[in-house]
């Protein structure tokens, strides 16, 4: 009973200290583990997930342009962007205790590639669906 007695409070304690690192308010700042943690998490997903710009390069050109110059536009830029993620995600793994760039702030936007990688819709079906159809 004592072992579990204990066992209970520790993982309390741990779950507050964790709440507590990850806090950010409006008359505080996000603490500095937080930071570094999350400049941590940002370059492990970029350099697992660099590949991920090819095809969204190559689906947006496809949609903006035609599907044959978008296919080799697309990949061409796709490629570049591709490295130059892989490339911020390996520094941001290897940097993340150092607050360099200032206040672990990210090194490419958007921060992770998933961010702007697929218009779902969503934003435009809400919006013509649950605003006000009355002109004033």
């Amino acid at each position: 009973m004592n072992k579990r007695l204990f066992t209970v409070i520790l993982l309390a304690a741990l779950a507050w200290g964790a709440g507590a690192a990850w806090a950010k308010g409006p008359y505080y700042d996000e603490s500095v583990p937080a930071r570094s943690g999350r400049k941590l998490l940002r370059g492990l997903t970029n350099t697992v997930f660099f590949w991920v710009e090819v095809p969204k390069e190559i689906s947006r050109d496809w949609q903006n342009v035609d599907p044959l110059s978008g296919v080799v536009t697309g990949t061409g830029r796709g490629v570049f962007k591709s490295v130059q993620r892989l490339g911020a995600g390996l520094y941001e793994v290897v940097t993340f205790p150092i607050d360099v760039p200032a206040k672990y702030q990210p090194v490419v936007y958007p921060e992770t590639p998933m961010e702007d990688a697929i218009d779902w819709g969503a934003e435009d079906y809400y919006r013509s669906r649950y605003t006000s159809r009355t002109t004033y």
